[in-house]
């Protein structure tokens, strides 16, 4: 019995070392979808854009996987506390992080309609807002994996970074299409980019509530930035 009962914990904990796993890949295709569609931009490489928007089909399909294995786990070893925790938020998560790859597809998609040349500023400006995005994506997997409270909580006060950089590279465009007003449609393409990559910041934050609910068992909310810039 004692042999049997062994056995039963160590396939359970194979069987969450494999979900953290795919968590972890799905995590890091995901943020690859985001570095490979920003580079198509700026490269203004359309066949990597088609490659993001092609590859975002595998992301699903990883999506699903995890979130079957982790239904199978609850309906198969019936988890209590920590562990039931720590599925349910695979679940959510895995979802998160679906529609997170979404907004790097609809990013590539736009990279053929982009033709303009647009400043080095605000080229500049885009990187740098992506790779915030993308490390705060990178991390917060991370803290998954790792049940990382602190990290997760880091994570979220970093969304005001990628907030500023969405109002500054939206004020920018804004001048450019009133410099330029044969611009504005080529214009309006990176408000949506910039757009997207404030999403994916907001999505990396709900994905930290989440790993602060699968450790601790509460549901942290993210400071409401906008209340505060009004009351300031």
């Amino acid at each position: 019995m004692a042999s049997e009962m062994k056995h039963t914990v160590s396939a359970f904990d194979e069987e969450l070392s494999a979900l953290r796993a795919d968590m972890l890949e799905l995590g890091w295709r995901t943020s690859l979808a985001m570095e490979d569609a920003i580079r198509a931009l700026e490269d203004r490489d359309n066949k990597l854009a088609k490659a993001v928007v092609k590859g975002d089909r595998e992301i699903d399909a990883l999506a699903a996987q995890v979130e079957t294995a982790a239904v199978n786990i609850i309906a198969l070893r019936a988890p209590m506390a920590d562990d039931l925790r720590t599925l349910v938020s695979a679940i959510k998560i895995s979802a998160i992080l679906e529609r997170t790859a979404d907004y790097a597809r609809n990013i590539a998609r736009r990279v053929p309609s982009i033709k303009a040349k647009y400043p080095k500023k605000l080229r500049k400006t885009i990187a740098t807002m992506n790779d915030a995005a993308k490390e705060m994506l990178v991390d917060v997997v991370r803290a998954y994996s790792e049940g990382d409270v602190a990290l997760a909580a880091d994570v979220c006060k970093r969304d005001d970074i990628v907030d500023d950089l969405h109002d500054e590279l939206s004020k920018m465009l804004i001048e450019f299409m009133i410099e330029k007003p044969d611009q504005i449609s080529q214009a309006a393409h990176l408000l949506f980019v910039s757009k997207h990559l404030e999403r994916i910041g907001d999505q990396a934050t709900n994905i930290a509530e989440m790993v602060t609910y699968s450790v601790t068992g509460t549901q942290a909310k993210a400071p409401d930035v906008e209340s505060t810039k009004l009351a300031a």
